[in-house]
């Protein structure tokens, strides 16, 4: 292979140096180039790009006039011109087992400078090959003509949990679209729950009736549930959660509150109509008190739809290998989807515990990923669910509840929360606050990456983390399912109800014709 350039010298930094290249089309910031270090391929990334030499500006007054043409006229070469500088970070040559190794030792000057053909880089900055067990295929890889898939790691993805970041408008849900079909492949089974606050994901469905996600006896199944399929049982919620449903408690109410809570869970299941039975007890002692927590209950729980006394949502019908449960919350308030958040995502995690642990209670056997939407409301300290998701971000990982944050404002999450997704897949930003907040917890996107966000356009992004051996800038594929997500036309919607109205009106123009013919 031909050399793409020739190395000027070191830069700024030590695991960096300058190239020089007459390339001004391959050579994009993002692109991979190695040079060769005793006999083994030193991988680099492009960070910066910059013309050698500028056209004086007095060269550039005249529109009308070519710059080149004046170098002519005048006998210079217009080759100077054509040079650019290139920074390069240096990566290493690649282990197995140790990952990159830096060789410490930058090239020297005029060492030639090589484009990475699709064997290195495939083998150097991907975990998993496209349709491996345990593989994700995101997309490809930004900067080359050929398509060269950037596949993430299943496992490390799951359990070490992912954070997909963005502007709004810039494609995050169409990502995670990409990502649950290929949770849902033949080479992953996985069981995957949806918070889906907008109603983007139903479209889903349409993987059962697709034979690239079915092998042998195996077809996924994608279950949508509306607001009356999504119940919580009064027992489900935990005291704090009760106690935030009731407005307005005085000390005295919530310390008989908390008497008859604590003497109700531990008989297990109970219902709105139980806590008010032992309220109804305490009226002749403190009858104010209890009148008033009364009130309360049969105001607050018994109008909310997602307390139910006796339905609720079984598990191992919700999560199941194979199968993606789409919890559509467009109906709910914010209250009722963060408690509804807050307490399944407890459920879940409890019930992975009983299963590693065999300890009694309800369990679940095998691990899920859970998707949540809108994660900035979430995740925030002063949400309800803040406490659990915390909780599981740190800890679920030992027991295999993944989690995916999907946010337009990250600087809304907890950094600790948002510091704990491991695998990250930042798309176009533009907002300062969010790229200093996804600086700040995502270690593993360096600045000169940072500061490509502004640039990307829609369905580009930024991959990094545990579950790819490093930063890599991509295009995020082509959905095999049609996008929920999509923005309204509203010229075409307009001119498409004007027109039927119009038609209406027609319509009924003729009927009083022929009425009044008929007379």
């Amino acid at each position: 292979m031909k050399p793409v350039g020739l190395v000027k010298g070191p830069a700024e930094s030590p695991h960096e140096f300058r190239f020089i290249t007459p390339d001004n089309t391959r050579l994009k910031v993002g692109e991979f180039v190695y040079y060769n270090f005793n006999g083994r391929k030193v991988l680099c990334r492009v960070s910066k790009r910059l013309p050698l030499r500028q056209y004086p500006d007095i060269y550039l007054s005249n529109p009308s006039v070519e710059p080149e043409r004046i170098l002519r006229v005048i006998g210079v070469s217009t080759r100077e011109f054509d040079l650019y500088e290139m920074r390069a970070t240096i990566l290493g040559y690649y282990d197995r087992q140790l990952g990159f190794i830096n060789p410490r030792i930058p090239p020297k000057p005029g060492m030639p400078v090589y484009l990475a053909e699709r064997e290195i880089i495939e083998s150097a900055l991907l975990k998993k090959r496209a349709g491996e067990v345990g593989s994700i295929h995101l997309g490809y890889l930004l900067n080359r003509e050929e398509d060269i898939p950037v596949v993430i790691d299943t496992s490390l993805t799951v359990s070490e949990h992912l954070a997909i970041l963005a502007g709004t408008g810039s494609g995050k849900s169409y990502l995670a679209g990409v990502i649950v079909e290929e949770l849902l492949k033949p080479y992953n089974r996985a069981s995957v729950l949806v918070f889906d606050p907008h109603g983007e994901y139903h479209t889903l469905r349409e993987v059962e009736g697709l034979e690239e996600f079915r092998d042998g006896d195996y077809s996924p199944r994608v279950r949508i549930y509306g607001r009356e399929d999504i119940k919580l049982r009064l027992s489900e919620l935990d005291y704090d959660e009760l106690v935030n449903l009731l407005p307005n408690l005085t000390d005295k109410m919530e310390a008989m509150l908390s008497r008859i809570y604590r003497e109700l869970s531990e008989q297990g299941h109970f219902t709105v109509d139980d806590l008010i039975a032992r309220l109804e007890e305490l009226r002749e002692r403190e009858e104010t008190t209890a009148n008033g927590l009364i009130w309360r209950v049969r105001r607050y729980l018994r109008d909310m739809d997602l307390i139910d006394d006796y339905r609720h949502m079984d598990l191992k019908n919700l999560l199941r290998p194979g199968q993606a449960s789409i919890l559509q919350l467009t109906e709910m308030s914010d209250m009722e989807q963060e408690l509804l958040v807050s307490a399944l995502m407890k459920r879940i995690l409890k019930a992975r515990i009983n299963a590693e642990k065999g300890s009694d209670g309800e369990k679940l056997e095998y691990p899920v990923f859970v998707i949540i939407e809108e994660a900035h409301r979430f995740a925030s300290r002063d949400s309800r669910s803040f406490d659990v998701l915390r909780t599981i971000l740190s800890e679920g990982r030992k027991f295999g509840v993944g989690v995916c944050l999907i946010s337009q404002r990250p600087s809304k999450i907890d950094s600790d929360i948002l510091s704990q997704c491991m695998t990250q897949v930042v798309m176009r930003m533009v907002n300062p606050a969010d790229q200093d907040n996804v600086r700040k917890s995502v270690e593993s996107i360096g600045r000169e990456m940072i500061e490509e966000l502004p640039g990307l356009t829609k369905g580009q992004a930024v991959v990094s983390g545990v579950a790819i051996n490093t930063p890599v800038l991509i295009r995020v594929r082509k959905r095999l399912t049609s996008h929920g997500g999509a923005s309204k036309n509203a010229p075409e919607e307009w001119i498409r109800w004007s027109e039927k109205g119009e038609e209406r009106a027609r319509v009924v123009e003729r009927k009083a014709r022929l009425f009044w013919d008929d007379e």
